[in-house]
This record gives C-alpha cells, structure tokens and sequence, in this order.
C-alpha cells in the first residue's frame, strides 16, 4: 500500500480541521440556543425542571417493564442529560 503524496496528506489534514472547526462552531451556537429556550425563559425553565423530577429524579424502570420500554425510558433520560449538559457549558462560559 503507498502513502498518500504529502501535498494531499496535508489538504486532508486542513479539511479535517475545518470540519472540526465547523461542528464546534455548530455545537456552540446549538448550546447557546439551548441556554436561551431553557434558561432564559420561564417557560423553558419550568420545562426543563419537570423533565428532569419526572425523568432523572424518578426511577422510570420497574421489573415489569420490557426491554424496550426500559431502552425508550433511558433515551429519554439522556436526551434531557445532553441538555443540562450543554446549558452548564454556557453557562460555564459566562
């Protein structure tokens, strides 16, 4: 197998910094809309609060339920995880 000439070794390199670059800029402005619809806004707030009591506080798995239902309830619970998350890292920031 040959390597790649060096001229292309290094516009793959720039691509992929670019890339980068631009899901971070993405990701940012995707967490400072999430900070403005759920901590800016009394609405949102309330939101986020009653997921979280309802879905993190909460145990949402019994012995009854299936794999599924335990594999939905579980999403769920990382879904609004990945918000706080990201509401922290602005806040973080600020």
């Amino acid at each position: 197998m040959s390597a790649l000439p060096e001229n292309d070794l290094e516009s793959f390199i720039d691509e992929g910094m670019k890339q980068a670059d631009a899901f971070t800029k993405l990701a940012d402005k995707n967490a400072v809309l999430l900070h403005k619809i759920f901590m800016q806004s009394e609405d949102g707030a309330e939101l986020l609060a009653k997921w979280k009591n309802d879905l993190i506080m909460v145990q949402s798995i019994h012995p009854h339920s299936t794999q599924f239902e335990a594999g939905l309830m579980e999403g769920m619970k990382v879904f609004v995880r990945n918000i706080i998350i990201q509401i922290e890292s602005v806040e973080s920031e600020l």
